[in-house]
This record gives structure tokens, sequence and C-alpha cells, in this order.
């Protein structure tokens, strides 16, 4: 009643609240689809039934839905599911015979098991294998009354089974998905669902990084740009999706043993120092090279020219980096599982565009390595960023400043999606062959500058990378990797 009188609405019947962070806020807009290929007929009532339960019993809040209730968004979590109130929207498509087919788009180069150099192929138009047409697209979808927020669809063939999980971003980063993901797969394997480790419904570990933050406040690494300046990056942005208006998707193959070898030959080199690099520093050095290092340069459209950039344009690495390991909540480290949003960004400190045309790959990879650790190393600082982004949710800030480059590299290694196994829903072992990953988001955002770590199989390491056609030609054309 009282409600009423202050012009507040009070929640639905039957629904626990839980109010989304600042984390999760970031992505709100982003509908995210994780997707997997696995190399079987899995048994779609049983990828069904044993979900359903492990979230009625261990992850309620994966089937909450979300509201945009006095002015925040929320997730209202029911208190009881039923066959009115599902845990998940769950579809299904069965088709008997297997997969390849002249009508279907080939997953050939997906399946490559052994090539001995990097290389770039077309990401297959798979969408309609891992969505159905009553999954979200967008935040308003995603608002609708009663409406799950986690959408599964299952496309089973003879010899494979397509499976994808859309939801706004807002509920999953990639290893709170790895988490539901990989608790599902031991239901599915027998284990008792009480045996396995559940997110208590109202756990809230960023509750305590509210502190209203000072006026010019921002996060290390991110812009704070004037009015002026806003409108001349995102001028200088549209102009160049107008110059290069297509958007492609492509997936980048990079084998295990190219990565070790240029690995060994870095840590050759710090064999005298206690420095040293992982594998993905590695690859993130070499993407951004294979990327950077040239500029078209032709005046004549009927001729292609490059040459090594020169300019001293500054280009902004931006790293997603995992906080549930640091010791910043009220237990330390999160140890609880933990499906939301736990991830911020590591700003690798600039170089321009000249300087990279020059720096050696290991002069790179641990230039990288170097800013992970001191991000890591300062807890104070975390603490800052996490305060601000927490208690600004609505504050805009730019990856880099105008007249420079940005690349972002989301990095799902660790999720270790390549090594989930569906097999207790099939009659025979089997394993994920591929993984997927897209956005939608209602309104055509350009995408481009992006680029996900996927996983990784036995052989090589995949990306998925966005980039415009043109920029695509040019990487093509300089002939540093190869295309298929």
């Amino acid at each position: 009643m009282f409600s009423s009188w202050f012009g507040e609405t009070a929640p639905p019947p039957g629904m626990r609240v839980v109010p989304c962070n600042g984390l999760d806020l970031a992505s709100v807009e982003m509908v995210l689809t994780t997707a997997f290929i696995v190399n079987g007929r899995l048994d779609a009532s049983k990828l069904e039934d044993t979900l359903t339960a492990l979230i009625v019993q261990n992850f309620p809040r994966a089937g909450s839905r979300l509201a945009h209730r006095n002015g925040v968004y929320e997730f209202q979590i029911p208190e009881q599911f039923d066959a009115t109130t599902r845990a998940i929207a769950f579809t299904v498509e069965d088709f008997p015979e297997p997969y390849e087919s002249p009508s279907r788009p080939s997953i050939a180069n997906l399946l490559i098991a052994s090539a001995p150099e990097p290389f770039v192929c077309d990401a297959p138009q798979l969408q309609p294998f891992f969505r159905s047409s009553t999954c979200p697209h967008s935040l308003q979808d995603c608002l609708k009354p009663n409406t799950p927020l986690l959408h599964v669809h299952v496309a089973a063939f003879a010899d494979a089974t397509f499976i994808g999980l859309s939801s706004t971003h807002a509920l999953f980063d990639a290893l709170g998905t790895r988490t539901l993901v990989h608790a599902w797969t031991r239901v599915l394997s027998g284990e008792p669902i009480e045996d396995i480790p559940g997110m208590p419904w109202d756990i809230l570990p960023l509750a305590s990084f509210t502190t209203p933050v000072p006026r010019g406040s921002h996060q290390r690494g991110w812009y704070d740009l004037g009015l002026f300046a806003k409108a001349l990056f995102i001028f200088y942005f549209l102009l160049a999706v107008y110059r290069d208006p297509k958007e492609e998707f492509k997936h980048v193959r990079v084998p295990k043993a190219f990565l070790e070898e240029e690995k060994r030959k870095i840590m050759d080199e710090l064999k005298e120092s206690n420095e040293f690099v992982g594998s993905s520093d590695v690859l993130m050095a070499w993407w951004i090279k294979v990327l950077l290092l040239l500029i078209y340069t032709s005046t004549n459209p009927l001729q292609t020219s490059y040459q090594h950039r020169t300019d001293p344009t500054p280009l902004h690495l931006h790293i997603p980096v995992n906080l549930r390991p640091q010791p910043l909540f009220p237990t330390s480290a999160l140890t609880t599982p933990y499906i939301n949003n736990a991830a911020m960004s590591i700003s690798i400190p600039p170089l321009t565009a000249s300087a990279l045309a020059s720096t050696p790959l290991g002069t790179l990879a641990l230039h990288i390595r170097r800013a992970i650790a001191a991000y890591t190393a300062d807890l104070p600082g975390i603490k800052q960023d996490l305060n601000f982004r927490c208690a600004s949710p609505g504050v805009v800030h730019f990856p880099c400043p105008v007249g420079a480059e940005y690349v972002i590299t989301t990095n799902w290694r660790a999720a270790q999606f390549g090594q989930l196994d569906f097999s207790g829903a099939a009659d025979a072992d089997v394993k994920v062959l591929s993984v997927y990953s897209f956005l939608t988001t209602g309104n055509n955002m350009p995408m481009r500058g992006g680029g996900v770590i996927l996983f990784e199989d036995q052989e090589a390491v995949w990306m998925v990378q966005v980039r415009g056609t043109r920029d695509w030609e040019r990487v093509k054309a300089a002939g540093h990797i190869q295309f298929i």
C-alpha cells in the first residue's frame, strides 16, 4: 500500500529480488549466445531435465527474469518453478540425418585437426542451429514479463548436436557460463545434484563496492572525454564504418606447437631474468602484429599496396580479466560458484603503430605480461576501479582518446570449454568439437575491433575476430597468415 503513495512499484508476488551490479549493467543491452558443437547425437530431453533440475536446486538465479523496476535493473527469481513459471526456455529441433548437406553451412574448416601454420577461415552462419525464433535478440526481449532469462536451443543431428545458451550478458560472463555448464555435465554424468556446489540465490559479492565516487573519477585505461571529444570520437568511428560497412566474423586457428615454439624463443631470451610470458601473451602479441603492422596505401582501387606503418597513432589494448581469484570479497577470493559478471579490463600501456612495427614479438608479449602482473598486484587500484564501475553504472567512458585505435580481446581459455563432457546425454563418449559465440543488441551495434579467444583443443587455440571486409582484405593481402 505504502509503495503506491510514493509512486514505487512492488515486485511481482512470489519473486525474490536481487539488484544487478555495475559489472552486470555494463553489458545488459547485449544478448550473448555461447554455443557448442558436440560430435554425436545427444538426448535433448535429458539435457532439458537435468539443466532444469540443476537450476531449480543449485542455481536459482540462472532461472531469473530481468526487470526494470523503480529505475533499477534487477533479477527477479521465482520462489517456485513450475509449468507456468519455468526455470529456462528450452527449444529443440530434431534432424534424423547427418549434419553435412549442401543446404547447410559447412563446418569442415572448424573440424581441421592438424595444420602446421595459423589460418583464418570464414565463420559459418550457424545461428539458426544455436538459437530458435523465440530466443531474445535485444534487451527489450529480455524484459518481457515472466520470460526466463536463459534460453537454450538444441539442434540434434545423427552425427552432431548443436547447443546454444542465450541470455542478456548481465546474467553470465564466460566463467559464469562455464560454472553452470560444467555443473550441468556433472549432473548428466550421474553425480547427485546435492554433491555439486551451487550459488546461493541472494549472494552479493560486490555489494560493498558502491561508495559514491568523486566527480571526474574513471576506470584506469578508459577515458572521460569532453562533449566535443565524444562527438569527434563517434564521428570518426561512424566514418570508419561508412568506409568499410560490412562486418565479417572469422575464426582464427593457431596451432599450439606454433605458440609454444614462439614462447620457447622468448623464454630463451629471458632465461637470465625472473620474468616470463604465457602462451596467451604470445598469442595476443602475435595477433596485434598481424593486424596492425601494415596499412593500405594504394590510391588506385584496382591495385593493392601495403607498407609498414610509420604513423604515431597510439594503440590501446584492453584485456578483460577474471576477478574471482582476487582477494577483494568478504571471503577474500570468490570461491563460491558465481555465474554473474566478475570481470574488468586491464588496459595495456599504449604503443604507437610505428613502435609496434619495430617491436619484436617477445618484447610485445612481455609488455602485455608486465601490464597484467602490475594490474593484479595493485589491489587498491582494482578496488578503486571496481567501486567506480559499481557506483557509476550509467557513466560511459571510451577505450581510447580521439585519434587513437583500440583492440578489445577477451580470453576464454580459462573457461576450458573444449574440455566439457556431454557424454552423459549420449550413447557413447562424445567431445566438444567447436565453440561459438555471438552477440546481438537489436540495434545493429558495430562489433568491429573486438575478438574472443574461444577455446582450445588438443592441437590448437581458436579465436573469433570481427573486422570490416576491407580490413580483412588488407590482412589477407599482407600474407602473414593463410586464409582458407
